[in-house]
């Protein structure tokens, strides 16, 4: 275990505020930051899945954006830009709390309030909002029918991006026997698959998985079917049938009666 110094002998830096998380961050700061040594990989800042999400769905200029697991904040920092009125980001995981809360920080971040708890709890009560965005949360809950459920009460607009269940494309995969054999869920006419994490995956101290040891991933065409069942007509792109770590798609969904 790296034991962090009780004093830092080095000017301020956004460098040092990035080290506090070692080895634990998955996004790359953008180019004109000018940090040191990048602490990610993904072009979370630069993502042109939101950027996409910006145009079908913007203008974003004075809105209430509900943002469903930030991560480290990239995405907040990003809808700040287009012009979003406001953002709270609700956000499970501790450590990814306080990056978000390091990203706020580095850059300025004035709309954007990061809560730290489960965000099912908070749909639950929180008013509504005109666009929520889930990017990459809805394959890590065990219920996710009720996570769409909560969502599609609380807004007109919902930009998601996710992994979804193929049988043919993950029979492909070495992964396979991570995976369950399909089911209906809750008695409805949508299907899902249990989907174990890789013992790899969550022994990294920056796992942003669930907390449970499985999630339930939803078959493409039930996800697609149960969004325009409850009224939404939506676009889709950034279809990645070889995902790395399976099938994936982002959505913009928009609810009929705003068109």
């Amino acid at each position: 275990m790296t034991v962090e110094p009780k004093l830092l002998s080095t000017a301020p830096s956004d460098q040092n505020v990035l080290d506090l998380f070692k080895g634990e961050w998955s996004s790359r700061m953008p180019a004109d930051l000018g940090v040191t040594v990048q602490p990610g990989h993904a072009a979370l800042f630069e993502d042109d899945r939101l950027q996409w999400a910006n145009a079908v769905l913007g203008p974003l200029d004075g809105l209430d954006v509900l943002e469903l697991g930030p991560l480290e904040g990239a995405h907040a920092t990003m809808l700040e830009r287009f012009g979003a009125g406001s953002i709270t980001a609700v956000e499970a995981n501790p450590r990814a709390f306080l990056k978000c809360l390091c990203v706020k920080e580095i850059f300025g971040l004035q709309r954007t309030r990061f809560k730290l708890g489960s965000f099912v709890p908070y749909l639950e009560t929180c008013a509504p909002v005109d666009l929520v965005v889930a990017c990459g949360v809805l394959y890590h809950m065990t219920d996710p029918l009720r996570l769409l459920e909560l969502i599609c009460a609380k807004a007109d607009r919902i930009f998601l991006w996710t992994h979804v269940f193929d049988p043919a494309l993950v029979a492909e995969r070495d992964d396979r026997a991570l995976f369950s054999a399909p089911q209906a869920l809750a008695g409805t006419p949508y299907r899902g698959v249990r989907r174990r994490y890789p013992e790899a995956a969550k022994s990294w101290r920056g796992f942003s998985g669930g907390a449970d040891a499985h999630a339930m991933w939803l078959e493409r065409d039930s996800l697609l079917a149960y969004l325009r069942d409850k009224g939404y007509a939506l676009t889709i792109n950034f279809e990645e049938t070889h995902h790395v770590n399976g099938p994936a798609l982002a959505l913009c969904a928009q609810r009929r009666t705003t068109l």
